[in-house]
C-alpha cells in the first residue's frame, strides 16, 4: 500500500453472512406461510399457535418477534422452542406427512441459523405491538368451568395444553396483575409465573411450564397443589397468600376448573396413582 493510498475495503460480505437470512426466509419460510399450505403448528396446537400469527411487515421484524416471544433462541438455534413444536407433529394424514414436517423444521432451522450467524442483516430490528392475530387480551372468567374427565384423559401434549388453556389460563384474571410477567411495576419478589408472551396459546403453554417447574402442582395429591391452596380462602383450607384470596371456597368455578386440570394432568404422568 503506497503513501497516501487508502485501505481497500472489500464489498464481499463477511464469511458469517454468506447465507443471507432474507434469502433463506424468501426461499424456505414464505412458502410455509401460504394459507393453502398445511402447517404442523396448526396440527399440534389447535388453540391458535399459527405461524402466521407472528408475521410482521418484514422478515427482520418477524424474527425479532419470534425472539421476543421466546420461540427462537439465536444463541442456540437448534434449541429454539418453535423447532420442538414442529418436531412433535405426527404424520397422520395426506396433508401432514413426514415430508411436510421435515420441510418446516429444516426451513426454520436454516433461517434461524442464518440469522444467528449474520446479526448485522437485521441490526436494530424491533418487534412491534401485537397484530390483531396475536397477543392475548385479558377476558372475563368463563361462565362455567369445563366438565371434568370421567374416564382416562387424553394424555397427548396437545390435549393437556388445550385443557390448561381452557381450565386454568382462562381464569388468569384472578391473578392479575401480581403474577403477570409483563407487570413489572409490582413487587419484584412476587413470582411471575403467568406468561403473556405471544398469543393466548403460546402464553398458556409457557405458563404451564413455569407452574410445573415451580412445583405448584401436586401430582400425588392434587387437592394439595399450591395452585389451588394459595388462592383459596383460609377458612376453606387454603394457605396464606400475600395477594389475598381468589377462590371463594371449593365450590368456586375457578377452583373446580383448576382441580379438574390438575387431576387430569396427574393421571397422565408415568406410574401415576393419582385419583
Amino acid at each position: 500500500m503506497g503513501v497516501g493510498s487508502t485501505r481497500c475495503v472489500s464489498d464481499d460480505p463477511p464469511a458469517s453472512c454468506l447465507v443471507p437470512p432474507l434469502e433463506v426466509y424468501e426461499q424456505r419460510i414464505e412458502p410455509l406461510l401460504r394459507d393453502d399450505d398445511p402447517k404442523t403448528c396448526n396440527q399440534c396446537h389447535l388453540s391458535g399457535v399459527d405461524l402466521a400469527a407472528f408475521v410482521r411487515s418484514t422478515p427482520c421484524e418477524t424474527m425479532a418477534c419470534l425472539v421476543a416471544d421466546g420461540l427462537v433462541d439465536l444463541s442456540r438455534p437448534n434449541q429454539s422452542k418453535i423447532l420442538g413444536w414442529i418436531q412433535r407433529a405426527q404424520p397422520d394424514s395426506a396433508l401432514i406427512t413426514e415430508r411436510v414436517i421435515d420441510a418446516e423444521y429444516d426451513g426454520f432451522l436454516e433461517w434461524i441459523e442464518a440469522s444467528a450467524a449474520c446479526p448485522s442483516a437485521c441490526a436494530g430490528a424491533m418487534c412491534s405491538a401485537p397484530t390483531s392475530r396475536s397477543g392475548c387480551r385479558l377476558e372475563p372468567d368463563p361462565a362455567e368451568p369445563r366438565v371434568p374427565d370421567t374416564g382416562d384423559p387424553d394424555c397427548t401434549a396437545r390435549a393437556l395444553e388445550q385443557r390448561f388453556l381452557d381450565d386454568v389460563y382462562a381464569f388468569r384474571g384472578r391473578c392479575f396483575p401480581c403474577h403477570f410477567d409483563n407487570e413489572l411495576d409490582e413487587d419484584p419478589s412476587i413470582p411471575r409465573w403467568i406468561s403473556t408472551r405471544g398469543n393466548c396459546s403460546n402464553g398458556s403453554i409457557e405458563t404451564l411450564k413455569l407452574a410445573t417447574e415451580a412445583g405448584y402442582l401436586d401430582l400425588v395429591d392434587p387437592e394439595q397443589s399450591l395452585l389451588l391452596l394459595k388462592p383459596l380462602t383460609e377458612y376453606s383450607g387454603g394457605v396464606a397468600h400475600g395477594g389475598g384470596q381468589k377462590f371463594d371456597g371449593e365450590e368456586d368455578p375457578a377452583y373446580q376448573s383448576f382441580l379438574a386440570f390438575i387431576r387430569s394432568y396427574a393421571r397422565c404422568q408415568p406410574g401415576s396413582a393419582a385419583p
